[in-house]
C-alpha cells in the first residue's frame, strides 16, 4: 500500500468510522484516539494489506474491537480505583482504631495505677499475666477469698471510673 492509497482510504472512511466510535463513547477525544489507533495499525500492517479481503469491513471490525478494548480498560481502571479507595478507607479505619486502642489502653493503665498496691498487683497478675486465683494466692501467700476480694474491688473501681468517663 502506498501513501496515496492510505490517504484515499483515510479520507473516504474516517468520518464513518469516527461516527461509530463517537456513538459508543459520546466523547470526541476518545473517538478520535480509537480511529487514530486503527489507522496507525493499518499503516503498520500495510505490507500484509493484500491479505485483507474486505478493507472496509476490516476497519469497522477494528474500530469495534478497539472500542471494546477501551471499555475493558475503563472498567479495569474503575475497579482499581474502587479497590484503592476501599483500601484507603480500611487503612484510615485501622489507623483510627489503633489510636482509639492506644488511648483506651493508656486510660486503663492510668486507672490501674491509681489502685492500692496489693489490688493493683493482684489485678495485673490475674488479667494481664493470666494467673489463676489459686496461683496468685500461693505466690502472694494470701487466701483465695482475699484474691477474689482484690480482683472484685479493682473491677468495681474500673467500671465506676469508666462509667463516669463514658457518660
Amino acid at each position: 500500500m502506498t501513501e496515496k492509497d492510505f490517504e484515499r482510504i483515510y479520507n473516504s472512511l474516517w468520518s464513518r468510522l469516527y461516527s461509530v466510535a463517537y456513538n459508543y463513547f459520546r466523547d470526541k477525544t476518545m473517538a478520535q484516539e480509537v480511529i487514530q489507533d486503527v489507522f496507525v495499525n493499518l499503516w503498520l500492517k500495510r505490507d500484509s494489506f493484500n491479505e485483507i479481503v474486505d478493507l472496509e469491513a476490516y476497519l469497522f471490525r477494528s474500530v469495534k474491537n478497539k472500542i471494546y478494548d477501551q471499555f475493558d480498560k475503563i472498567a479495569c481502571q474503575e475497579k482499581l480505583c474502587k479497590q484503592i479507595s476501599l483500601q484507603v478507607c480500611e487503612e484510615a479505619d485501622t489507623t483510627e482504631q489503633e489510636v482509639e486502642y492506644a488511648e483506651t489502653l493508656e486510660l486503663i493503665n492510668h486507672e490501674i495505677e491509681r489502685l492500692p498496691d496489693t489490688t493493683k498487683r493482684i489485678f495485673r497478675l490475674s488479667r494481664f499475666d493470666r494467673y489463676t486465683n489459686d496461683e496468685i494466692a500461693g505466690q502472694l501467700h494470701l487466701s483465695g477469698k482475699a484474691v477474689e476480694y482484690h480482683i472484685t474491688r479493682a473491677l468495681k473501681r474500673l467500671r465506676l471510673r469508666f462509667n463516669q468517663i463514658l457518660f
